[in-house]
């Protein structure tokens, strides 16, 4: 079987009125393009998405379909379609119609030119609620400062990687578990494209800001150790001030021994305070250790329920 130049992975998560149009969209733009292939992965989706996708499956050569026996996530689903790729190239992106198809054409030009990864940047758009905007910023600037790796205001999981940069993910699928961190940790030759985010097809989006949250704190416990030297810098910090209370409280006792000092307050404060920065750092710790856990246990990232569209030989 010949190799595809490229491959396009797409997550999908209950679309199954989307993914047909999202996919018809992409096969106008590529129809100059001879060899590549689309790999549409489901998400656990709970509608008929599976069946939308076998369909495209069964009508186009070009597409591929895998489906999860449960909703594993986002991140996931773009590992699973990596991994399930054989193109020299791979681009992610999203299926709901925010990350412009047009963009895949330009995307391939410059891996053709030489480019090892080619990473799209969302422009500013007054499109985009102001919360999403401010927390965005935010959390790559923390990301950044945290992880000592800088990710670009406004990369989104929609990106070109040439195949030696999928080995290197193949080799660590754990550490790739944020590829948005992962892949300028990584340090290969990046373009960096903007684009206009484009406006949703249809239905509303299923990235809550839980999930994103979600995403937030494992990409920040798995790329940096930070936390757990600032949770160390701030119990000596705590230390240190209950140090100085206690001296404060001898000396005023032994200079003013007549001083009638109400206690109570003092003492609550100090344990309402110990108490609380014991419980951040306890929590802390414990992101860690539920990361090492998920390691020794060796729990697989995703489970693969069926497929549709590959060889016998894949």
């Amino acid at each position: 079987m010949n190799t595809p130049e490229f491959s396009v992975v797409m997550p999908v998560f209950n679309e199954s009125r989307l993914v047909e149009r999202t996919v018809g969209n992409l096969l106008e733009v590529l129809k100059d393009e001879r060899s590549f292939e689309i790999i549409l992965v489901d998400d656990g989706s709970s509608d008929d998405t599976w069946e939308a996708i076998f369909e495209l499956s069964e009508k186009y050569q070009q597409v591929k379909g895998v489906k999860f026996t449960r909703n594993f996530g986002h991140q996931a689903a773009l590992q699973a379609g990596i991994a399930h790729s054989s193109g020299q190239s791979v681009i992610t992106m999203d299926s709901d119609g925010e990350h412009p198809v047009e963009f895949v054409k330009i995307f391939v030009e410059k891996w053709r030119e030489g480019a090892r990864v080619v990473q799209g940047i969302r422009a500013e758009s007054k499109k985009l609620p102001l919360i999403k905007r401010v927390t965005s910023k935010g959390f790559y600037s923390l990301f950044s400062w945290l992880a000592q790796t800088e990710i670009r205001p406004g990369s989104a999981d929609f990106r070109l990687l040439d195949r030696s940069v999928v080995n290197i993910i193949h080799q660590h699928p754990e550490a790739s578990g944020f590829l948005r961190g992962f892949i300028p940790w990584s340090g290969f030759n990046t373009v960096y494209v903007p684009f206009e985010q484009g406006t949703r097809l249809e239905g509303v989006s299923k990235f809550t800001p839980k999930k994103m949250i979600g995403m937030a704190r494992e990409g920040i416990i798995g790329f940096s150790v930070k936390p757990l030297r600032l949770s160390m810098l701030l119990g000596l910090l705590t230390c240190l001030f209950a140090l100085v209370n206690l001296v404060y409280s001898i000396v005023v006792r032994l200079v003013m021994p007549e001083t009638v000092v109400p206690g109570w307050a003092t003492v609550t404060s100090l344990l309402a305070l110990l108490g609380g920065v014991q419980l951040l750092v306890m929590g802390i710790l414990g992101e860690y250790i539920a990361v090492l856990f998920k390691t020794v246990r060796n729990e697989p990232g995703f489970i693969v329920g069926e497929k549709s569209g590959f060889s016998d030989d894949v």
